[in-house]
C-alpha cells in the first residue's frame, strides 16, 4: 500500500501531468492557424454575380456597421455621445412632459436612401464591376461589361440587397455566358432592426415608454438593453442574438423640466 506521501506524490504528478497537457491542446489552437494557414478559395469569374457582391459586400459591410451604430445615420446630427459613439435620436423632444417626435417615420426608406448615395459617392458599383473585368481579362476571357450601371439598396429579411442592372458578356471559346441584372447581397438584419425601432417609439409616444423584457418574451431573437442618461434620453441597444450584430438609437420623450427624468 501506498504511503501518504507518495499518494500525495501520485495525486500531485498527475495535476502536472493534466497541466501540461492542457497547455498543449491551449497552444495548438493558438499555432495552428500559423502553421496550416486556411486556403483562401476565389471567387469563381464564372459567377460574376459571386464575384462582384463579394467585391461591395467589402465596401458595403462597414458603412452598414457604422450606421447601425449610429441609430440609421453615418454623418453626425442630432445625436448624443454614448461610449463615445453618436447616437442619433430617433424620436425627439425638448418640451416637458410632451411626447416625442417621430425624427424618421420611413427610417426603412432612408436608411437605404443613406446606403446608396455612399456606394454611389465612392464609386464602389462600378469600381466592382471594372475589377471584375480586368481580373476576367488576365483568364483569357473575352468580357465586355456595361458602360453605366445602374443599382438600388433595398432591406429585406436579413439582407441588404444591391440589385444592379448592367449586361455583362463573357466568352472564351464557343462558350458563352450574358447577363442583364445580378442581385448581390450583403447578410445583416437592418430590416427586422428598423421595424422593432419603429414598435419601440411607438410605445415611447403612446405609452410614454417601453418595456425590453415584455418585447423580448415575444421576440426571443432579439436582446435589448436600455440606458437611461443623466439628461433624460434613454439609449437603446438591439442585440440580435445569433450574430451579435447590433443597432443602437436614442430617445428623448416626456423629459422634465431642466432636463431631467
Amino acid at each position: 500500500m501506498l504511503s501518504k506521501r507518495g499518494k500525495k506524490a501520485q495525486v500531485t504528478l498527475f495535476i502536472i501531468i493534466a497541466i501540461v497537457i492542457i497547455a498543449i491542446v491551449v497552444l495548438a489552437f493558438v499555432l495552428a492557424p500559423r502553421l496550416f494557414p486556411r486556403k483562401v478559395i476565389p471567387t469563381k469569374i464564372t459567377d460574376p454575380e459571386a464575384y462582384i457582391g463579394d467585391c461591395i459586400n467589402f465596401a458595403l459591410e462597414p458603412m452598414v456597421e457604422l450606421l447601425a451604430s449610429q441609430g440609421g445615420y453615418l454623418e453626425l446630427g442630432n445625436c448624443i455621445f454614448y461610449r463615445e459613439v453618436c447616437r442619433h435620436y430617433l424620436c425627439y423632444t425638448t418640451i416637458p412632459y410632451t411626447p416625442c417626435v417621430n425624427q424618421e417615420p420611413l427610417l426603412k426608406e432612408k436608411i437605404e436612401s443613406i446606403l446608396k448615395q455612399k456606394l454611389q459617392q465612392d464609386n464602389v458599383v462600378r469600381s466592382c464591376i471594372n475589377k471584375f473585368e480586368e481580373a476576367a481579362s488576365k483568364q483569357g476571357y473575352d468580357v465586355s461589361v456595361c458602360a453605366s450601371p445602374t443599382f438600388s439598396i433595398n432591406l429585406t429579411e436579413g439582407k441588404v440587397n444591391v440589385p444592379i442592372t448592367c449586361a455583362i458578356t463573357l466568352a472564351k471559346g464557343e462558350d458563352v455566358k450574358r447577363i442583364e441584372k445580378i442581385n448581390p447581397y450583403l447578410k445583416w438584419p437592418l430590416y427586422e432592426f428598423v421595424y422593432v425601432v419603429k414598435d419601440i417609439i411607438n410605445d415611447e409616444i403612446t405609452n410614454t415608454g417601453f418595456s425590453p423584457a415584455f418585447y423580448m418574451l415575444r421576440h426571443y431573437w432579439i436582446k435589448i438593453e436600455k440606458f437611461r442618461t443623466s439628461n433624460g434620453s434613454k439609449i437603446y441597444t438591439l442585440h440580435e442574438r445569433a450574430s451579435g450584430k447590433e443597432f443602437v438609437f436614442a430617445v428623448r420623450n416626456y423629459v422634465l423640466p431642466g432636463g431631467l427624468g
